[in-house]
């Protein structure tokens, strides 16, 4: 406790979701401490945190600086309210935030949001550690590059940029706290590389980075320095699961990827690093049978999350991806070659899609229904192409706290809307079954790895075929809202018809969640640990749009007591 008439050591509140490690605010951390100020984690995953936030942040001696996390722009009432609650509740700190959502929508926040102080813009980890060295020492942040700060007036003002830091040059994350694990294995997140070589016009990633660093909106860090942490943690921490969240793994040209892989395997291979695994991500157009057999045998591959989005013509055109639609078969078939575990989202909505491009996309789903995979909408992030497209075309409505848009006729809007309603609970829920298959066939796909003595080769064969259960459902419940749709049933019929599929779809769900949770606690026993089923971090989880409120006054409604 406190001494009466002592001195408080200054410190600073980092505040955003934390299901596993949160990489964005462990890099912060770790900035910040560097420069020789102490800091804290604060998990905000829902907005029932808030009352313990209020607290926490409140009581004496409370933070110099709460850094508020604004990356995620579905969450961003939930921050916001946070910050009213916090000023409402006696904060007298300086309240900063940052990440995609925030550097792109600062003018409209700080104007909004007056109990905001400060933003910082694209890449934080050197402007947070000055704006909080500064902060404390009671001088001005005007002339900090990376700041949208405020003037004499209180208006918002936007400071000189910043140059994205290099990479190496960063302190690796902060690990305070136990690891994640899956059946008594820890897991740490890693990244390799910042941004992607691809311009996905949806993309809120994509965007920051070439909007923060156009000459580098792919950067990659130094083989030798990824070695040296994952030794680092697989020797001193016990970590043998490497989940690398890089927005992509790989480079545009396979020669220089399978240079960079080899390296990599060399670098581990000679610090000793052994029996580990590694999930990662790619693009259709990454996958060779060269560059992924490397990846299986020296890279520890046992996840790979594919970019696969859309196997229609015109879903690839209107995403902006790149790729051929057929590139994401040849490439599954690839990998299936190879044994390697494969999972994918699927944008099905998107605002060009038709009827035609939805059942061909569901259609996929089935065909390729051993791999666990869930779908959704292209969702609207503030600065991204499509965004700008939309508004230019006068088909979005909300506002910047969250834009939707119609799907361009009324059939195939109606075909939507029932879609997203009886598809909620299983793809879109805190407990969606599409997610938690991923974790099902990650425990088999574990225990293979690490415990082939006691592993049975039909732990695998049952996780495929329960996704494969669940795809065939999915599709076959799409084509017949499809089917309902296009027989010219009325609105009037459209509860008792969503009352019907969901009571079946929801059916299914329950008898393939009992079988998983039958093979999981399988796998549990026979190996001997315990498996952590938190959400699986990696693959964006496609939610249920919905126009966010403008008003001050809507805000506060998410849980800030008056």
């Amino acid at each position: 406790m406190q001494q009466p008439g002592a001195t408080a050591e200054p410190w600073v509140a980092l505040v955003g979701p934390e299901v596993e490690e949160n990489l964005s605010l462990r890099y912060l951390a770790s900035s910040v401490e560097r420069a020789g100020l102490r800091t804290e984690l604060f998990p905000f995953n829902a907005s029932a945190d808030l009352p313990v936030l209020l607290q926490a942040l409140c009581e004496e001696p409370q933070p110099a600086v709460a850094a508020l996390s604004l990356s995620f722009q579905w969450r961003a009432q939930d921050v916001l309210a946070l910050a009213m609650g916090l000023r409402e509740h006696g904060f007298r700190g300086h309240i900063t935030s940052g990440g995609h959502f925030a550097s792109f929508a600062w003018r409209e926040i700080m104007t909004e949001f007056p109990e905001i102080d400060s933003i910082c813009r694209f890449e934080a980890e050197e402007t947070l550690a000055e704006l909080c060295q500064e902060t404390i020492a009671g001088r001005s942040i005007q002339t900090l590059r990376g700041v949208i700060f405020r003037d004499a007036s209180r208006a918002p003002q936007l400071g000189e940029p910043r140059e994205a830091p290099e990479l190496s040059s960063l302190p690796w994350p902060d690990r305070r706290g136990p690891a994640a694990s899956c059946i008594g294995h820890p897991i740490a997140a890693m990244i390799s590389s910042r941004g992607c070589y691809a311009n996905c016009s949806f993309c809120c990633i994509s965007t920051l980075h070439r909007n923060s660093s156009p000459a580098k909106r792919h950067r990659l860090r130094a083989v030798e320095d990824v070695a040296d942490e994952m030794a680092h943690l697989h020797h001193d921490r016990g970590v043998d699961i490497f989940i690398f969240h890089d927005d992509n793994f790989f480079l545009p040209r396979h020669d220089d990827s399978l240079a960079r892989v080899t390296a990599l395997g060399d670098a581990l291979e000679s610090r000793r690093v052994q029996r580990f695994a590694t999930v990662v991500k790619a693009r259709p157009n990454d996958v060779t049978d060269e560059l992924f057999s490397v990846m299986r045998d020296r890279v520890g591959l046992v996840r790979l999350f594919l970019g696969v989005e859309s196997s229609t013509t015109q879903g690839c055109a209107t995403l902006n991806r790149g790729v051929a639609a057929s590139q994401a078969s040849r490439a599954l078939h690839v990998l299936e070659r190879l044994g390697l575990y494969v999972c994918f989202n699927m944008l099905v909505f998107d605002p060009d899609a038709s009827i035609e491009a939805l059942l061909e996309n569901m259609a996929f789903i089935e065909d390729n229904g051993e791999h666990p995979s869930n779908f959704g909408r292209v969702e609207l992030y503030a600065g991204t192409p499509l965004l700008a497209r939309l508004q230019a075309e006068e088909r979005v409505t909300g506002d910047y706290l969250g834009w939707s848009y119609d799907q361009g006729t009324s059939e195939m809007q109606r075909v939507f809307e029932l879609t997203m309603d009886a598809f909620h609970e299983r793809n879109f829920s805190g407990r969606a079954l599409a997610n938690r298959l991923q974790s099902t066939r990650f425990d088999a796909e574990v225990a293979r790895k690490f415990h082939p003595e006691l592993c049975r080769p039909q732990w695998v064969d049952t996780a495929k075929a329960l996704s494969r259960k669940l795809a065939s459902s999915s599709a076959q419940g799409v084509r017949r809202v499809v089917a309902y749709v296009r027989s010219g049933a009325p609105e009037s019929a459209n509860e008792a018809f969503l009352a019907e599929l969901s009571a079946e779809l929801r059916a299914c769900e329950a008898q393939i969640e009992a079988d998983a949770l039958q093979m999981e606690q399988e796998v549990v026993r026979t190996v001997g640990a315990t498996c952590d089923h938190a959400p699986v971090k990696g693959i964006p989880v496609a939610r249920v749009p919905g126009a966010a409120p403008r008003h001050r006054e809507m805000v506060a409604g998410c849980g800030v007591a008056r």
